[in-house]
């Protein structure tokens, strides 16, 4: 039988429980066969799951609803991560979130998780990007913390990894999108692969769960796994230790999506796409309880 590929993605924390479970040998204890397969690039996650070469990710909520609303049979099996952590990292001169007028902020592309949620947080702190800010367009997440560090641009909302990375050089983290109740990173897959495959997707998602538990109580072991697939990150442990408790406080142990933060992030999907208004929640997901 050919194995299993599993999609994450781009490499983030967020992403890493089939790696975590992969190290402790929990595919190999289920007689599962599977490829874990970093397509390093968000936005190859959502086609490679709809056209089966990786028949199963972790793509960002608003692709897969976007990829819905297009007629894609994908479904959430599982919800990793029920709000987004995002940091707006600025030059260090820029103190607060008033600073930011007349400053040049990266924006990402507004279909991507770090572009809508920029957009909810500049709506929630009153600030209009035609109005007070000198807008930058960044197509990609990562680029956005190579023009920072260039000093290109003064702020940017970046993941993790790399804001906590850019504070422990020097630079500022002045807010964050903690209190914003979206979902973030789901468990999915295809309808007909569900169909096709349902008893293996439920040992992928037992394997999940386990992977949850394991990350939250065995630090030393995740943290070492952490910084093998991140190596840029080897020098700042300290950058690794706040990225792990971060993540061991956000990942949902039950895997369960909730339906709030689905609701929320449908709306924000609604100001590009007004049909995702009419999406029920409980439609977008399968128990497999």
């Amino acid at each position: 039988m050919n194995p299993i590929k599993i999609g994450i993605g781009v490499s983030s924390i967020g992403r890493f429980l089939p790696l975590v479970a992969q190290s402790a040998g929990l595919f190999e204890r289920e007689k599962l066969s599977v490829e874990i397969v970093n397509q390093k690039d968000e936005e190859r996650a959502v086609p490679d799951i709809v056209l089966g070469s990786t028949p199963i990710g972790t793509p960002n909520a608003p692709s897969l609803i976007f990829s819905v609303l297009e007629g894609s049979d994908l479904v959430i099996v599982g919800g990793l991560l029920n709000r987004p952590a995002f940091y707006l990292v600025a030059d260090p001169a820029i103190a607060t979130v008033a600073d930011l007028k007349g400053k040049r902020v990266a924006i990402n592309e507004p279909r991507r998780m770090a572009g809508m949620v920029m957009l909810a947080l500049l709506k929630r702190w009153g600030l209009r990007m035609d109005r007070d800010l000198e807008v930058i367009q960044q197509r990609i997440n990562d680029r956005s913390y190579e023009v920072l560090m260039e000093k290109q641009i003064d702020a940017a909302l970046l993941p993790p990894e790399k804001a906590f990375l850019a504070e422990a050089q020097g630079f500022r983290v002045i807010a964050d999108s903690l209190e914003l109740d979206c979902h973030w990173v789901p468990l999915a897959t295809t309808r007909r692969f569900l169909r096709d495959n349902r008893e293996s997707v439920q040992k992928i998602f037992a394997i999940y769960a386990e992977s949850t538990r394991l990350f939250k109580t065995q630090p030393q072991e995740t943290i070492k796994e952490i910084t093998r697939w991140l190596p840029a990150l080897a020098d700042h442990p300290q950058v690794i230790e706040k990225c792990y408790k971060l993540f061991a406080e956000l990942f949902e142990p039950t895997l369960t999506p909730s339906p709030a933060s689905l609701q929320s992030i449908l709306k924000e999907v609604a100001l590009q796409d007004p049909k995702a208004a009419d999406l029920d929640p409980a439609s977008l997901i399968e128990n497999l309880l």
